[in-house]
């Protein structure tokens, strides 16, 4: 979102820079260059704040909070001492618990994860 944002907006003023929409957005362009390389992770509060100064719709932001919230479990599934619990998955991936629970829900629904005793695979 923010990628192609930036893109579409540099194609208009090839002199438009990654500071400028840092300022445009409020915050600190070296935070918005972590964002866009994945060196950051964007939280579902950040999400929404971007959004809001992007005029996205609440559906659209709704939409890249889930996918958000989706890579945050994904990541924490791979992590060494993993542990099958929605607890757990909530303070590693750092949201709520019933959010870490809807987010399942989605994965096996997309079929991006599957749940197996002591052990779940990521399709």
């Amino acid at each position: 979102m923010l990628q192609a944002e930036f893109d579409r907006r540099h194609v208009a003023n090839r002199r438009y820079s990654l500071r400028a929409f840092a300022a445009f957005l409020h915050i600190h362009h070296s935070t918005l260059s972590q964002f866009l390389r994945g060196k950051r992770r964007l939280t579902a509060r950040t999400v929404r704040a971007l959004g809001r100064t992007l005029r996205l719709t609440t559906w659209a932001i709704a939409e890249h909070c889930a996918c958000e919230h989706e890579a945050a479990v994904l990541a924490a599934v791979e992590r060494a001492g993993f542990r099958p619990d929605s607890r757990w998955l909530a303070s590693m991936a750092g949201i709520p618990v019933d959010e870490v629970n809807a987010t399942l829900q989605r994965l096996l629904r997309k079929q991006k994860l599957r749940m197996e005793r002591e052990r779940w695979h990521i399709q």
